[in-house]
């Protein structure tokens, strides 16, 4: 990921596009086949993820803009503000019987799968 040329900003903004339209493509598909639960239990799991992407983009920027004194303690406390997203996108979708939440459990993983599917295809430019 180093290298001339190589931009964090245009590489998170493809990620993030990429999420999406993978979200965006099983939500719509999920809807047209009836499956109105799982549809919305993507959609969750899905924005959710993509919420936890963009805090891990700010959070790397503040981490490498902090000096060293206190830094694990924000570094941890901003950690622990992504996983309670995503456990509140989890724990609305036990809760709730209109979401799926065998749905949702793997679109927390949308922006993983779209990285690793670019590096695995050598799309990570």
């Amino acid at each position: 990921m180093s290298g001339e040329g190589f931009s964090i900003d245009a590489y998170t903004r493809r990620i993030f596009y990429r999420a999406l339209a993978l979200v965006l493509a099983v939500t719509s598909i999920l809807l047209l086949a009836g499956q109105k639960p799982w549809a919305k239990g993507v959609a969750l799991g899905g924005s959710a993820s993509i919420v936890n992407l963009l805090l891990m983009v700010g959070e790397v920027r503040k981490q490498v803009a902090i000096t060293a004194r206190g830094s694990a303690w924000r570094a941890a406390t901003r950690h622990i503000l992504r996983l309670m997203v995503l456990a509140a996108a989890l724990v609305y979708a036990a809760r709730s019987e209109d979401i799926a939440l065998w749905a949702a459990i793997p679109a927390i993983f949308t922006s993983q799968i779209v990285l690793f599917s670019g590096e695995l295809l050598g799309r990570q430019e």
